[in-house]
């Protein structure tokens, strides 16, 4: 998996590349039972535009976590995005959300996944501090390699 992150744009940027067809792909970005094999288990996700995102569970060291959004583009085999925000149970909420990407580039007999996380510039001062956790956050879950690994195996 590939990192470009800006930390002058307070962008995060992963890409990989996965030996299927966009179709193939999509097919584990299109329902809850797909992405709970790669990108959160007990996800809730409604496939539409303006549906629900939720995502909660606990880090080990740090607790639970719980962060909410709306799906905003839904693209069939070319791009996916909805809104994140980090919105706890008990705990103070990001006063704006994020923005989590997703696009498939069709490449050769193949698919570039390329996931973007934008938009920490909004959350003022602890912008910066959100942007660097979430680029641990992204990167320890190893999301598109669970999606790769998910895909090669179907």
């Amino acid at each position: 998996m590939l990192s470009k992150h800006s930390p002058r744009e307070l962008k995060i940027e992963f890409e990989i590349f996965i030996n299927a067809s966009p179709a193939r792909v999509w097919t584990l970005m299109s329902s809850v039972d797909g992405m709970n094999q790669w990108l959160a288990r007990n996800l809730v996700f409604e496939h539409r535009l303006g549906g629900r995102f939720e995502m909660k569970g606990n880090l080990p060291g740090e607790g639970p976590y719980r962060f909410t959004g709306e799906v905003v583009t839904l693209e069939p085999k070319r791009e996916l995005a909805f809104t994140w925000k980090h919105d706890p149970e008990d705990g103070t909420p990001w006063p704006v959300s994020t923005l989590v990407t997703l696009r498939l580039h069709p490449e050769g007999e193949g698919t570039r996944v390329t996931l973007t996380h934008t938009g920490f510039e909004a959350l003022g001062e602890t912008g910066k501090s959100q942007y660097e956790g979430h680029i641990q956050g992204w990167t320890i879950a190893e999301n598109l390699t669970d999606l790769k690994k998910a895909v090669e195996a179907s």
